[in-house]
């Protein structure tokens, strides 16, 4: 049964291959700015509007995570659902085919069972076809905003990689699935899932927690008297985080451990020095209001 599947299989690859090689646009089902019906290819006036205004918005300077958010405020809708975020914007000026061209094989089935498809990293060739279908963006835009890209990946790649803390990378966020990002604010450190950071509650109604939370309760789970960083991370892969107030600790042996924890009251989770700042800052408010 599995030879006779690999077989089909091969001899699908073989035609698709085919058609690749003569500049054939074959199994284009979704891209957005576009109304496909069994393979013709028609614009959507409304949708390649706004294909329009993310080049041209780049162009003008505006980042991948400005352009998602100004989406988000308008609106607009994505294709299948979901929210904006930077990485689809920049899926979307790095698509060629807006141009009415397509680079064909970019992606293949690698297994016959799982049909996967994987990226073509110079595995197969791959074929550059011209006017194989309506142009939204013309050329020359496509090649600044590619510019652009080239020119802030050579920036950003030259900077100072940020710190790596203890838990990043761990935390993953049970409601979008990204990770949660390390924050300090005014002294006070938590982690927060990224979406949220960016994109605000509307997209992500995940809670922070706070670095305390995390250090103490990983202490807890590894029995020792203080948290050892290098020991938490050989040993657990991540945490999860299902829902308020519930922690997921998964073991790199893929047994998992459930946590729930509180925050603490405000009297408990003040410093002396942030007390002392209260302090001195109603003393301040009670001298003004009484010699008016």
């Amino acid at each position: 049964m599995q030879e006779e599947s690999r077989a089909v299989s091969e001899n699908c690859k073989w035609r698709i291959r085919k058609d690749f090689a003569d500049g054939k646009l074959v199994n284009l089902r979704f891209i957005y700015g576009y109304k496909i019906d069994k393979g013709k290819i028609e614009i959507n006036r409304v949708e390649a509007e706004i294909v329009r205004m993310i080049f041209k918005d780049y162009i003008d300077g505006m980042g991948c995570t400005l352009i998602a958010k100004k989406l988000c405020e308008k609106g607009v809708k994505k294709l299948r659902g979901g929210i904006w975020n930077s990485e689809r914007v920049v899926d979307i000026i790095k698509n060629e085919k807006y141009t009415g061209n397509a680079l064909l094989q970019k992606k293949y089935v690698k297994d016959h069972l799982t049909k996967t498809l994987v990226w073509n990293k110079g595995n197969l060739p791959k074929y550059y076809a011209e006017e194989t279908h309506p142009a939204i963006i013309d050329n020359a835009i496509f090649q600044r905003a590619q510019e652009i890209i080239s020119e802030n990946r050579k920036l950003y790649s030259g900077k100072k990689q940020s710190k790596n803390y203890p838990f990043t990378g761990k935390i993953v966020c049970g409601i979008c699935g990204k990770n949660y990002r390390h924050k300090n604010k005014r002294g006070k450190i938590s982690w927060s899932c990224s979406t949220y950071l960016k994109y605000g509650k509307d997209s992500c109604a995940s809670k922070q927690i706070p670095e305390e939370i995390l250090i103490s309760l990983a202490t807890e789970i590894l029995e020792f008297e203080e948290f050892d960083e290098a020991h938490f991370k050989q040993n657990k892969k991540e945490i999860q985080v299902p829902g308020p107030n519930i922690l997921v600790f998964v073991f790199q042996d893929g047994n998992t451990l459930k946590k729930e924890w509180m925050y603490k009251s405000r009297s408990e989770s003040w410093s002396e020095e942030a007390r002392q700042e209260a302090r001195q800052y109603s003393l301040k408010k009670f001298e003004r209001r009484n010699s008016l």
